[in-house]
Order: structure tokens, then C-alpha cells, then sequence
């Protein structure tokens, strides 16, 4: 880093940053953005906001009826997930948050997109 940048940033001050030990302003954190070349526009990304989520449910039986390219990957995710927190019971799956973050980006789509094709297909118990 010191070599690329002709010491203008320091490997220990980049490092601090990565780990917040030390804060960034604004000010370097775009001259470290250009040096990088990464769009400005990267600090304030046109994300929805996130859903708000509660109780939600996957019906894993009726998800295995389903013959979609998009039921598809989301009974591989589901299997995957269900394995790893070991629950078998095959019925249903409660989704978190974060899960359905993961299924939108396996599926590259929002989150949106995702709950109404969910919601669609009768997937969704609340």
C-alpha cells in the first residue's frame, strides 16, 4: 500500500481503519475511495429499506411440490440451511432476516422480489 500509493497512505493507518481501531473522515475516506478507484456513489448505495420481518415461515412441503428454476434454488438453500442449524423436521422453516438477504443475493434479486414470488407460489406461512 505504501509502495502504490508513494507513501502518501500508510500500511498501519489502513489497517486501523479495516479494523475500526481508528476512524476514517469523510475527506480520506473519499481519497482513499479514488486511490482505490471505487465510485463515490459506493458510500450511499439505492438499497429498499429492509423488510421488516416477523414470525415468517417457509412451507417446506409445499416447496417440494414446486418445479421452478426458483423453487429449485430455494429448496437447495433451504436443505443448506436447515442442515445447518440440524433441524429435520421437513415441515416448515423459519426464515431470519439475514436468510432471506442470503436467498435475494443467491437469486440476484431484492428481498422484495423474493417474499412476493414466496408469498406467490403459497410458500410463506405467518
Amino acid at each position: 500500500m505504501e509502495r502504490y500509493s508513494n507513501g502518501k497512505w500508510k500500511a498501519v493507518v489502513i489497517g486501523s481503519y479495516e479494523r475500526a481501531d481508528r476512524a476514517i473522515s469523510l475527506k480520506k475516506a473519499i481519497s482513499l475511495m479514488e486511490f482505490y478507484q471505487v465510485p463515490v456513489a459506493e458510500l450511499f448505495p439505492d438499497s429498499p429499506p429492509p423488510i421488516q420481518m416477523s414470525n415468517l415461515a417457509i412451507d417446506l412441503r409445499r416447496l417440494s411440490n414446486e418445479q421452478s428454476p426458483f423453487s429449485f434454488i430455494v429448496k437447495k438453500f433451504t436443505n443448506a440451511i436447515a442442515n445447518r442449524r440440524k433441524d429435520w423436521n421437513g415441515q416448515i422453516l423459519s426464515v431470519r432476516a439475514n436468510d432471506l438477504q442470503f436467498l435475494a443475493m443467491l437469486l440476484q434479486q431484492n428481498e422484495n422480489s423474493v417474499l412476493e414470488q414466496l408469498e406467490k407460489l403459497g410458500l410463506v406461512k405467518t
